[in-house]
């Protein structure tokens, strides 16, 4: 057996997006940083949330990006990435987007976005997206575009 010596870990926030679909089309939120990067809506788990179900702080995240009024089905976990938060000092959030079904209600932004899409496949890539979206969501218009 061979020592390979110790592992390194890395850390990770642990977020949850919404891959919220209607009539075929993928909702992406513009961030109102500087950069206004195109990204899913959601976000990371809140101190204190770490017993809550997943789904439970993804409803959070998207009442208070996309309005209490917006309502979607959320299903199953279906992508996993990672993206960096902060390049600088290294921060990362280990993302889990769930393919999630509006039912009703209308977005009303939060402070967090300046604009928001319904995207088909071509669309999304003509947009500035964030870092490290580029690949997930290739991965997801294929799987979506075989039903």
């Amino acid at each position: 057996m061979t020592n390979v010596g110790p592992r390194e870990f890395q850390r990770f926030y642990v977020a949850m997006k919404a891959l919220a679909v209607r009539d075929g089309r993928l909702l992406l939120v513009r961030e109102s940083t500087r950069e206004g990067w195109w990204e899913l809506p959601g976000g990371r788990f809140d101190v204190g949330e770490e017993r809550l179900d997943p789904r439970d702080v993804l409803r959070r995240e998207l009442s208070e990006e996309l309005g209490p009024r917006f309502r979607c089905e959320i299903g199953a976990p279906t992508l996993t990435w990672i993206r960096p938060v902060r390049h600088e000092v290294k921060e990362f959030s280990f993302v889990v987007a769930h393919l999630c079904t509006q039912i009703g209600g209308e977005i009303e932004l939060s402070h967090e976005h300046v604009d928001y899409r319904w995207v088909d496949a071509r669309e999304t890539f003509a947009l500035d997206l964030a870092p490290s979206y580029a690949e997930p969501l290739r991965e997801f218009w294929s799987r979506h575009a075989a039903r």
